[in-house]
């Protein structure tokens, strides 16, 4: 990727393995590229995801006219969904809000939500789907086989 952007041989790759194709990782270190059409591309090898840390308020901050209006809410925990007096969803009625910032507003935050939670939390969500999983496949192998 880093080469197709660069638009020249800038990092060394190798050949895509044949069982599953997909790419192997040749880069041993990390590397900031500066692009020939501006912008930068950091190349950090093994890792699998980028977070922004802490970012609660950086969204508050942009999307202030949602925290303020929301202030104004008749409940204090309101979802912004189906509560009447909610003054988020009567300012996007109303045309004040557009319901595009709103769902980003509320995208952004969900992404906080999980960023913020912590190891154990994340173990167990990621147990509890796999859980889920396994008894949807077991149930699935006793209806083919006619336990049901």
């Amino acid at each position: 990727m880093v080469n197709g952007l660069m638009g020249f041989e800038a990092q060394l790759t190798s050949d895509i393995r044949e069982d599953d194709s997909k790419g192997r990782h040749t880069t041993t270190s990390r590397a900031l590229k500066t692009l020939p059409q501006g912008g930068l591309i950091l190349d950090t090898p093994g890792m699998r995801e980028l977070q922004l840390g802490a970012c609660e308020q950086g969204v508050n901050e942009t999307f202030s006219e949602i925290t303020e209006l929301a202030q104004q809410c008749r409940f204090a925990d309101c979802s912004h969904a189906n509560e009447p007096g909610c003054a988020v969803r009567a300012a996007i009625e109303s045309g004040v809000i557009t319901a595009r910032r709103y769902a980003s507003y509320q995208k952004l935050m969900r992404e906080q939500a999980l960023n913020g939670a912590t190891l154990a939390e994340k173990r167990a969500k990621d147990k509890a789907f796999g859980k889920m999983i396994n008894s949807v496949q077991s149930e699935s192998r006793n209806r083919k086989k006619g336990a049901f």
